[in-house]
């Protein structure tokens, strides 16, 4: 009697936290993109404005691709996995691959458009993340430096 309630007991626990972790492990497959313009300003008084096209795809098996371009086709991308917590999106790069299409171009390449092509100089942890009213496909996420809009991409 005792193996039996000893066995249910166990199996019962076994079956509770398979369910726990099945709702708590995010269940999203999402696909976003994001136009925005970014605003630098120098030391010198100078400032420039730089359109900006990202990506962003999250999978229910807590994979993430996440891409980033300005004009000129410099950026990069980027694949691995993320955590969506309490309104906190983490993308925690496994792999990333600079984008530097400047072969066509005369000009050398600026400084910004060189961080821009490094998936490490933008912020993907802790980053605060809600959908906004108006649009609960939306994804409104604010990195350290800038917030992204991303619209549903179907």
């Amino acid at each position: 009697m005792n193996k039996v309630a000893l066995v249910t007991v166990v199996l019962s626990g076994l079956l509770t936290g398979y369910i726990a972790n099945q709702w708590s492990t995010p269940e999203i497959n999402e696909r976003f993109n994001s136009d925005t313009r970014m605003y630098i300003n120098t030391s010198f008084d100078k400032s420039y404005s730089i359109d900006i096209n990202a990506g962003l795809e999250l999978k229910e098996n807590g994979q993430f691709e996440y891409f980033l371009v300005i004009p000129r086709n410099i950026g990069f991308s980027s694949v691995g996995d993320y955590t969506l917590e309490d309104g906190l999106l983490s993308l925690n790069i496994a792999n990333s691959e600079p984008l530097l299409d400047d072969r066509y171009s005369k000009d050398p390449l600026a400084l910004y458009e060189k961080l821009a092509s490094r998936a490490e100089m933008h912020t993907t942890e802790n980053m605060l993340a809600f959908r906004p009213l108006h649009d609960d496909r939306a994804l409104v996420v604010f990195a350290e430096r800038g917030a992204f809009y991303f619209k549903p991409r179907d």
